[in-house]
């Protein structure tokens, strides 16, 4: 039987805004977990620094004729595309030396085993990023380093239905290299094998394609977004062969348990695959008023989300991290109607950038840039959209969630443009109030007992409402309801067979619904 592994995590509670009976739902702004007090983490490093590497040369990465382009029309998704996959060579890792290491500790434990080194070279990459295949073995470390630095990124593995997962991207490189430790009571056969490499042609500074704009804003230049900041990460994730870049953030909800709940555009992630091998970026954002940022490799990162709910016509999407964020502020939202002449801002990643503000006054006129109805439309004041931006959060004025960022104004070379005053930017936002009948069963009076049961059919693409948690409309997965359920409350699961395999790290009960029956989870 295959197995699910469940953590806990003691959380604390916050006090939380609710609307008045008549008023449209929301949760006050920014709101942040109390500190706890953490011993400072060691930096990874190499468990054989000093083994030999067998060096493979692979096809030169090769950038696109055309950037982020518009395809002619005279607004674009700020979606940035920075990168394709391509199918690795068979049996890197078989190449591999593989040495004898003797007396390694980890976790304190001393073991004894063989590693081996294997750098992967494609000239012209900025970043590359290695897709395995293999249900790895617990014991087995897999590390993403630098052969030119001292980078060092440790590789979990969330393995997909087709036991398929992505290690770290490492950036500002054209060399990726992979160390792997097998100790001496695993079997060498639960080695997971290379099997796709994402190559990179942008995506890092100084190197941006199409260039960088002028005249973005410094988000730590406005110590009011201090908190509001440290909630939006810069993602980076698969969409067919290719790789885009986008921005996201944590969302709050009603009773404030910081369950690990991250909002996006739909034109972003629409599928599990695109979820699946997401990477956030945390903290990416200068340390001083137009300071320098830091290198990219070295910002916390999160790996792997779960498709929770899409709304298309107003283009959204709710993920659930598989891993606890490292972003520590939780934004509230409002989910009614976004008067015109309000005043917004959005926090977000120009160009893959480090982060940016940028303040806007809402029109209110609900057409949108390409004249449909599931955006309203906004004039920039100061800063500016550029491709990257998608999926970032419009903010009102008390920082609370009204929009995901859906489109913007390109020129009539499809180039991003700053906005002046004589020639205003215009932006185009999802609405939340249309997103809501369809998100508001995990940031909005969550259902306590949660309820599972596999036999129901569920919805089509996670962009429907039967799935609410309730016993009459329960989820079709139990790893659904574990993003439900709030801190500390029951997963009520019908008995059945769930082929699922997660970990959970909040406090929650599974609970088997009725007096008779086997649940079991991880079997066909």
């Amino acid at each position: 039987m295959k197995r699910y592994w469940l953590a806990v995590c003691l959380v604390l509670m916050m006090r939380f805004g609710m609307a008045q009976e008549g008023d449209a739902p929301f949760l006050d702004g920014a709101t942040r977990p109390e500190p706890r007090a953490t011993a400072p983490a060691k930096p990874p490093t190499l468990i054989a620094p000093q083994a030999q590497p067998t060096r493979i040369t692979l096809p030169p990465t090769q950038r696109p004729f055309r950037g982020d382009a518009a395809e002619g029309e005279s607004t674009a998704q700020p979606k940035l595309d920075v990168g394709y996959s391509l199918d690795a060579p068979p049996n890197l890792l078989a190449r591999a030396q593989w040495q004898r290491v003797e007396g390694f500790t980890r976790d304190g434990a001393t073991l004894s085993g063989w590693v081996a080194h294997v750098q992967l070279r494609s000239q012209n990459a900025v970043g590359l990023r290695l897709q395995l295949r293999g249900r790895s073995h617990p014991n087995i470390q897999i590390n993403i380093y630098d052969p030119g630095g001292e980078v060092v990124l440790p590789a979990r593995a969330y393995p997909d239905e087709d036991e398929q997962w992505w290690t770290p991207t490492l950036w500002n490189s054209d060399t990726i290299g992979i160390e792997v430790f097998v100790p001496d009571d695993v079997d060498a056969q639960r080695v997971p094998e290379i099997v796709a490499i994402g190559y990179m042609y942008t995506g890092v500074e100084p190197d941006f394609s199409p260039a960088e704009l002028g005249c973005h804003l410094d988000v730590t230049c406005y110590p009011g977004y201090n908190d509001t900041r440290r909630a939006v990460a810069r993602i980076l994730f698969p969409v067919g062969s290719g790789w885009r870049l986008c921005t996201g953030q944590l969302l709050n909800r009603t009773g404030t348990d910081f369950a690990p709940i991250f909002m996006t555009a739909q034109h972003c992630i629409s599928t599990q695959a695109s979820a699946h091998g997401m990477e956030a970026y945390w903290f990416y954002q200068t340390a001083t008023c137009n300071g320098v940022p830091p290198n990219i490799n070295t910002v916390p990162r999160t790996t792997g989300a779960l498709l929770l709910k899409q709304h298309f016509n107003s283009d959204w999407t709710l993920l659930g991290l598989y891993e606890p964020p490292s972003g520590d502020v939780y934004l509230g939202w409002d989910a009614g109607s976004w008067v015109s002449g309000s005043s917004g801002s959005a926090v977000h990643h120009p160009d893959g950038t480090f982060k940016r503000v940028t303040f806007f006054t809402t029109d209110g006129t609900a057409t949108g840039c390409s004249r449909s109805l599931w955006s309203s439309q906004v004039s920039l004041g100061n800063g500016t959209i550029e491709g990257g931006s998608s999926g970032s959060a419009g903010l009102d004025s008390a920082f609370r969630v009204r929009g995901t960022c859906a489109c913007a104004e390109v020129d009539s070379n499809d180039n991003w443009i700053c906005p002046t005053a004589s020639n205003p930017l215009w932006v185009g936002w999802g609405r939340m109030d249309l997103a809501f009948p369809n998100i508001r069963w995990y940031i909005f009076e969550m259902a306590n007992p949660t309820f599972v049961n596999s036999a129901v059919a569920g919805d089509t693409n996670n962009s429907g409402d039967s799935e609410r948690g309730g016993a009459a409309n329960p989820f079709n997965t139990v790893y659904e309801g574990t993003f439900c359920v709030p801190t500390g409350g029951t997963v009520r699961i019908v008995p059945g067979n769930y082929n699922e395999r997660f970990r959970l790290w909040r406090a929650m009960r599974l609970e088997r619904e009725g007096n008779s029956g086997v649940v079991r989870i991880g079997a066909p």
